[in-house]
């Protein structure tokens, strides 16, 4: 049971990384970004082909790397439609996903890229009958570290303050003052830098990534976004945390019948927003707290 608990905490939290990178950029532009998937997969390409470098070298390049392709990603096509329909984004984000999984294949091939990552992280603690695995203690401690620094960052900077009242009404913060370029792009580093970190810990789990390494986790963000409510930075976060427990939990407990588990997954979540359409953290208290 204490195994669970702490492989339901870790998925969460992973969950909740990946979602909160989404709902910044969405908060920031409207724009449900499909690429995001795309930032993980080449975080995890870049810790594997440069894993010899030794791991702290290999993880600040994976996180550089990924944070310039997030940037590129903002300057070479969606800043040309900021003032598009978000119909229009959702397609350029379709299309930049499926140019860069294709241009993954022609760099890196199309068969699955092996590597072993931080192997010290698949290993066990023993205390006493209780066995806990490395890597759900890794994961729960780097998510609360992360999403910790994101909240400082949001709630007590500067910068996290105009990015949240941009996520509330960007028409009027730039009326305000505040510089769009500016928070867009910071909107999407952070993405970033979140993305590599769901790689490095998708990665060490899987020791291999190929070009949709990171769709079915971006997908799947994408629901606890919906959940915790589209525009809200916690909501995200929080929405990401309950998809990621749920899928944990749902797994431990059906057994052998868990090729259910989305189903059940996706029956909660209809029950959710039938109950809460707006999400567990409406955007009307977001505007009311900026």
């Amino acid at each position: 049971m204490i195994q669970t608990i702490l492989d339901a905490l870790s998925y969460g939290g992973l969950y909740g990384l990946a979602a909160l990178g989404i709902g910044l950029v969405f908060g920031v532009m409207r724009l449900v970004n499909f690429a995001h998937g795309e930032l993980i997969a080449i975080g995890a390409y870049l810790l594997i082909v440069t894993i010899d470098l030794g791991l702290p070298i290999s993880i600040s390049i994976a996180v550089t790397g990924t944070a310039i392709l997030a940037l590129l990603m903002e300057f070479s096509v969606f800043k040309r439609l900021r003032v598009a329909e978000p119909s229009v984004l959702l397609i350029a984000s379709f299309g930049v996903s499926v140019f860069l999984q294709r241009l993954y294949e022609v760099i890196f091939g199309a068969l699955p890229l092996s590597g072993q990552i931080a192997p010290w992280m698949t290993g066990v603690i023993e205390f006493g009958d209780t066995t806990i695995t490395r890597g759900s203690l890794v994961t729960i401690g780097l998510a609360l570290v992360l999403l910790g620094g994101m909240w400082f960052f949001i709630e007590k900077t500067t910068l996290g303050l105009q990015i949240r009242a941009a996520s509330s009404d960007f028409q009027t913060a730039r009326l305000l003052g505040v510089r769009s370029n500016r928070v867009i792009g910071a909107a999407f580093v952070f993405s970033g830098v979140l993305a590599a970190a769901v790689a490095f810990v998708l990665v060490t789990q899987r020791g291999s990534v190929d070009p949709l390494f990171g769709v079915n986790i971006t997908i799947l963000a994408l629901v606890g976004t919906v959940i915790g409510g589209l525009g809200s930075l916690q909501g995200a976060a929080l929405g990401g945390f309950a998809v990621g427990t749920t899928i944990s939990l749902l797994n431990s407990f059906l057994g052998n019948y868990r090729i259910y588990t989305y189903t059940w997954l996706f029956i909660l979540v209809i029950i959710v927003l039938l109950v809460r359409p707006g999400g567990l953290i409406s955007n009307k208290a977001v505007k009311e707290r900026v």
